[in-house]
């Protein structure tokens, strides 16, 4: 099937998702339209392939001096590279996916840079992959993810994925912060707005800079709390981050409309 992408803004969004509501509650992945069924195609700033293989582009957050959160164990940008390694090899697996990295592990890359080299692979979809980090409170815990948010190009693209990614994660036992685990970011100076995915109010106030970068629908998720000793048991191992790779690779594979295909050893 034929997969085209819009980046015109309020394009069927509603009825959007809610066709992959109804799908991912009587039917998963299988029921799951394409996500080329639910956008009819615009402007776009590089032809996105629109059939196998997708090229996904997968960011570690943070690297090089920037190690971002940490707990007594543990960095963030540690974390982040073992997820991110985890995923490449699952994705690797499946030849409809060609998954590429915007930085090497342990290099140090600017922000736009990142974003310029998805681009320059023509990724179909970037997905960064984070941790967060409550030192105030060490029972915060839970997954959330952030796609572009309202206003922007490619913003409906980018919540069907992130709807994916929620559901999958969810199934995978990872408990969902906020009311689905998806949710928009806004910064205002250094201070964090953070409202759930129904407040669909355009607003001028920036995103994260992986999102607003981004030449491609775009999700950034925080894998779990390094703060939590809970969290930082299930998910920042090698075990914890096969298994989020596992749910990543589910809600692909339902963005695109595909079938999964069972991992090899």
């Amino acid at each position: 099937m034929r997969a085209v992408f819009s980046r015109r803004r309020g394009v069927g969004t509603a009825c959007a998702l809610g066709i992959l509501a109804m799908c991912l509650l009587t039917g998963g992945a299988q029921a799951l339209p394409a996500v080329g069924d639910l956008f009819s195609s615009g402007p776009m700033p590089y032809p996105l392939p629109a059939s196998p293989p997708y090229v996904i582009a997968l960011d570690a957050g943070h690297g090089g001096s920037d190690t971002g959160a940490h707990s007594s164990q543990l960095e963030e940008v540690e974390a982040c590279e073992r997820a991110v390694d985890a995923l490449y090899a699952r994705l690797a697996k499946d030849d409809r996916f060609t998954p590429v990295r915007t930085r090497e592990n342990g290099e140090g890359c600017r922000i736009k840079e990142r974003a310029a080299r998805a681009a320059e692979a023509k990724a179909n979809v970037l997905l960064s992959i984070h941790f967060n980090s409550d030192p105030s409170c060490a029972q915060s815990h839970g997954f959330e993810c952030f796609p572009t948010p309202p206003g922007r190009d490619w913003s409906e693209n980018s919540l069907v994925l992130a709807r994916c990614i929620a559901a999958r994660m969810g199934g995978a036992g990872h408990r969902l912060r906020g009311a689905d685990g998806v949710r928009f970011a806004y910064y205002s100076g250094k201070r964090k707005l953070i409202v759930d995915a129904t407040d669909t109010r355009e607003r001028t106030l920036q995103s994260f800079g992986i999102l607003e970068s981004a030449m491609s629908p775009a999700v950034l998720v925080e894998q779990g709390f390094l703060s939590n000793s809970s969290d930082r048991a299930a998910w920042t191992g090698q075990e914890g981050c096969k298994k989020a790779a596992e749910a990543y690779y589910l809600a692909l594979c339902d963005y695109f409309g595909m079938e999964p295909q069972p991992a090899q050893s």
